[in-house]
């Protein structure tokens, strides 16, 4: 009687055992297949800048996009506010660079970086940047892709003239924004002209 109670006791540990082993086996392999299935980003591209504008700039950078009479700007998913992609600068990386990359990380589109149109309140440089995917005025608004940043929920063309300050994430910039807008001027075409591409960042004295 004693020698069966304990042989079922052991089988039923050695049963208990095999269970929690399946569910732990089973939560991996599910881990392991949700990773598969989750698009990983791709990775940058290298760094595009217009070859008239070599100057060294350096700090937080973000790209201005005209596309005919619209300006490209994200459409935050926290609130619907309207702001440009950028970000703050790596360890010995051209300001222009940092523009790119911002681009890219929270759109997916490898833009060229052309002139500084000027430096925000806190301390952003805005650069004119082109795309080459043919995009006009009415193709908005455009989901982020799966890699990109989560705070962006869609990139929307709009006319910066037609806002108001309270729609912005950073309102204190939205005369900037005109400015450079008006500066960059009527863009027919998001075609530009040659870039110069770099591995690291410009060594030239800014303007």
């Amino acid at each position: 009687m004693i020698h069966s109670h304990i042989s079922v006791s052991a089988y039923c540990l050695l049963i208990l055992r095999i269970v929690k082993t399946g569910f732990k086996l089973i939560g991996l392999i599910a881990t392991l297949l949700l990773g598969a299935c989750s698009e990983a980003p791709p990775p940058s591209p290298t760094c595009r800048i217009a070859q008239d504008f070599q100057a060294n700039y350096q700090g937080p950078a973000a790209c201005l996009i005209r596309v005919q009479n619209t300006l490209m700007v994200l459409a935050h998913s926290a609130n619907g506010q309207y702001d440009l992609p950028y970000s703050g600068s790596l360890s010995q990386e051209a300001a222009q660079c940092t523009a790119h990359r911002a681009m890219w990380q929270q759109t997916g589109f490898n833009v060229e970086v052309d002139k500084l149109l000027g430096i925000t309140q806190n301390g952003i440089h805005l650069f004119s940047c082109r795309l080459h995917s043919g995009f006009n005025a009415y193709d908005g608004p455009i989901d982020p892709p799966d890699w990109a940043s989560p705070k962006a929920e869609q990139i929307v063309f709009i006319d910066p003239f037609d806002t108001r300050n309270d729609v912005w994430r950073h309102p204190d910039n939205l005369i900037m924004y005109r400015d450079g807008y008006v500066s960059i001027g009527f863009v027919e075409s998001t075609s530009g002209p040659t870039t110069q591409v770099l591995e690291s960042p410009p060594t030239n004295s800014p303007e």
